[in-house]
């Protein structure tokens, strides 16, 4: 790899062990130390050559002889530095112990590198703190493993592929992410045991775009061993600004306490029984209101275009000179259409309080009256030239289950999908203006459903839905080929769709039943598996004395009076 000119390779996770082990017995005799057997091999070699590697390792903890799923930073220079996974799946608490070293940022002369361990990346918060520390590049290792062919329909329902999630931590962070994952075949060195792996490595620039991918392939016509080398030219500094940006959309006063508070998996706050929910985003093209003439079917929640009071194209002055107080013209005709249909109907519209305008969410209900009202609370760049930002998240229960409001524009930033989350929405109301020009990105052969959303569906409220298990339901408009009306389901890779409307059609529709009941994961799992212990940075702001001994510090975990 030096020989190429290749100055950062990351390689995948338990790289030097493989991963199929059924108990830590039968690991035990392939686990490592760091420093180690591992380290002393390769550090000669990346003393010649110049080389910065990071490589998974099963690491056994020389004081406490605890294993750790662990990932080390390497250069000319020698041990870097370490991070041991925090998101463990159901496979790595049969061997792991929760990692202790938090999420760290390592300084080196190619630029500030933070590591990531394959399962971390069902949380958003792991990668957020790493940008939080200032890291441009996140090495990301991965045995991204797909149930075997032939395997019975009841044990494929775990067909998670983690390799299709690495979009989001170059997207909503602003970092470069290289991201190593297996091809081919591992077998089990003891029980001859095989896991699937079919590739996909992938590099993402800090805009969320991808760079080079490798081959998405069945592992049966790969030979064992390395199967190439994709690389890559970046200047790791280009992610500073791109960083920095997303984090400044951030309001901490919003999250705290919420975003560091340890939720049970039995908050009687969620929905305690599965109920059928019809779905509806609606699709309008660009011009003048429909909203006379739109109505949900019974019972179904229906989410218009935003601002579907007034034509598309207003400026930022016309906005504000048409806003409206509550009770006013908007909200008469939308409680109207509601009843008539005798259903639910969210839309937004420019809402007057005082001398502020805000971008006002509003959901009515089948009995004609208003149920819930959310001012955004992130701004989008032209919605600050005529709103003030609104203070609070709003989820409103139902009985088609508890319903966020939010607007597409707050989905870019990802600790808006963490408080619905907490707050336990089964349903994200959001709507959408104009298609948005970054899209899923990820391979479709990394997807088990039939329909891939590669390509058509808008990124943002797709990883909402995925990355807090919960619907996303987004009316939007068209232009051209692409549109911003869809409906985003919890699991996009193994089991629910993401459906976006078809030209020519008025609306996209879907049946489903909330709270979703998951396959590899839910909302209660995914909450129940966080490590909140280590989210306190989240709900900080950047003056405050505890995040800037943090900060500083860059790796390992800092303790605040």
């Amino acid at each position: 790899m030096a020989a190429e000119g290749v100055n950062y390779a990351v390689f995948p996770e338990t790289a030097i062990s493989g991963y199929d082990f059924t108990g830590p017995a039968q690991l035990a005799p392939f686990v490592d130390t760091i420093p180690g057997q591992a380290t002393a091999a390769l550090l000669p070699v990346l003393n010649r050559t110049g080389l910065y590697v990071s490589v998974g390792i099963a690491e056994k903890d020389s004081t406490t002889g605890l294993f750790y799923n662990t990932a080390v930073l390497m250069g000319p220079e020698g041990i870097i530095g370490k991070y041991r996974k925090n998101g463990l799946n159901g496979q790595d608490v049969q061997l792991f112990g929760p990692g202790d070293t938090d999420v760290g940022v390592f300084d080196t002369p190619i630029g500030r590198i933070a590591l990531i361990i394959c399962y971390d990346d069902t949380y958003w918060q792991y990668d957020r703190l790493a940008a939080l520390r200032g890291a441009q590049i996140i090495g990301w290792h991965s045995v991204s493993d797909r149930v075997m062919p032939g395997t019975p329909a009841a044990q494929a329902r775990s067909n998670h592929s983690t390799v299709a999630s690495v979009q989001h931590m170059s997207a909503l962070n602003g970092v470069w992410v290289v991201g190593a994952t297996r091809s081919g075949i591992e077998r089990n060195p003891i029980t001859g045991s095989q896991l699937y792996y079919n590739g996909g490595s992938s590099i993402w620039s800090p805009s969320g775009r991808k760079l080079v991918q490798a081959p998405v392939v069945p592992p049966k016509v790969l030979p064992p061993g390395l199967n190439g080398i994709f690389s890559a030219t970046i200047t790791p500094a280009d992610a500073d600004a791109v960083r920095d940006q997303r984090l400044a959309a951030r309001h901490p006063s919003l999250y705290n306490p919420l975003l560091a508070l340890r939720r049970a998996p039995v908050d009687v706050t969620a929905t305690a029984s599965r109920r059928p929910v019809q779905l509806a985003a609606a699709q309008w093209s660009s011009g003048p209101s429909l909203l006379s003439s739109s109505q949900p079917q019974p019972n179904e929640l229906l989410v218009l275009p935003e601002l579907s009071a007034l034509p598309s194209g207003l400026d930022a002055t016309e906005l504000r000179r048409r806003a409206e107080r509550r009770g006013g013209a908007f909200e008469q005709l939308l409680v109207q259409r509601a009843q008539a249909g005798s259903g639910y109907l969210v839309d937004s519209y420019p809402g007057r309080e005082g001398g502020q305008v805000f971008h006002t969410v509003a959901l009515a209900g089948p009995a004609g009256t208003i149920l819930g009202r959310y001012r955004a609370t992130h701004l989008t760049a032209s919605e600050r030239a005529w709103a003030s930002a609104g203070d609070a998240p709003v989820v409103v229960a139902t009985p088609l289950g508890r319903v966020g409001l939010a607007t597409v524009g707050d989905l870019a930033v990802t600790e808006v999908t963490g408080l619905y989350q907490s707050l336990r929405a089964d349903l994200l109301a959001a709507p959408a203006g104009a298609p948005a020009a970054l899209k899923v990105e990820i391979d479709p052969l990394l997807y088990a459903v039939s329909d891939p959303p590669t390509g058509r569906a808008d990124l943002h409220p797709y990883l909402a839905a995925k990355l807090g298990q919960l619907w996303v339901v987004s009316g939007g408009r068209r232009v051209g080929t692409s549109t911003a009306a869809g409906i985003f389901g919890p699991e996009p890779v193994v089991s629910t769709p993401t459906l976006t409307a078809a030209a020519g059609a008025d609306a996209v529709r879907h049946r489903t039943v909330v709270p979703y009941p998951g396959t590899w994961i839910n909302q209660q799992q995914l909450i129940d598996g966080q490590r909140n212990d280590l989210f306190r940075p989240l709900v900080l702001e950047a003056e405050n004395s505890c995040f800037k001994s943090w900060r500083q510090a860059g790796h390992g975990m800092v303790r605040c009076p």
